[in-house]
């Protein structure tokens, strides 16, 4: 069975996923195949503790080679590992703070849609300076239709773990 069998047609969420990737286009992830995610232990606007057990069903996800990427780019420089992500997945400062990582298994095929990450302006900084982000031209995102229901059970949660930054992004280890 394929989870989100019937996505070309449907278009399950498209309108979402085109807000943070440029032309996404259709594909079937299979069982076995492992995901990473960077999520939010803290709703970045509030403040407010997020619950362990909802971080992996936010829909952003990167494959494993787009992850490798990120893993090398962060472990060649001196920013943290989540700032390296925020940046190659352009996720603006007020939707995550990026200080969990999430890996998953597949356990069945499943329909996403994928696609380069489109530019995201004028997020505003708590010291009151906009950023933009653009994301990086080589990595694609994986966007996942109907996380918060039937796609959920299609991911096997290997590992969740806390990685910190400072406030300017540097490794906090």
């Amino acid at each position: 069975m394929i989870i989100n069998a019937d996505l070309e047609t449907t278009k399950l969420e498209f309108a979402r996923a085109v807000r943070g990737m440029r032309s996404p286009s259709v594909v079937t992830l299979h069982a076995g195949e492992v995901l990473f995610r960077f999520a939010s232990s803290k709703n970045p606007l509030t403040g407010a503790d997020i619950p362990a057990d909802q971080w992996a069903r936010g829909a952003w996800w990167f494959r494993e080679a787009d992850y490798r990427t990120i893993l090398q780019r962060y472990h060649a420089g001196r920013l943290g590992l989540g700032t390296v992500a925020r940046s190659a997945g352009a996720v603006q400062p007020s939707w995550s703070l990026m200080n969990v990582s999430i890996k998953a298994r597949l356990v069945s095929d499943l329909k996403v849609y994928v696609g380069k990450g489109a530019t995201q302006y004028r997020d505003e900084l708590p010291n009151g300076m906009y950023v933009t982000q653009t994301g990086w031209p080589d990595i694609d995102q994986v966007y996942v239709p109907g996380i918060r229901g039937p796609a959920f059970g299609a991911l096997q949660i290997i590992r969740q773990k806390i990685i910190t930054t400072d406030s300017f992004g540097f490794s906090a280890d």
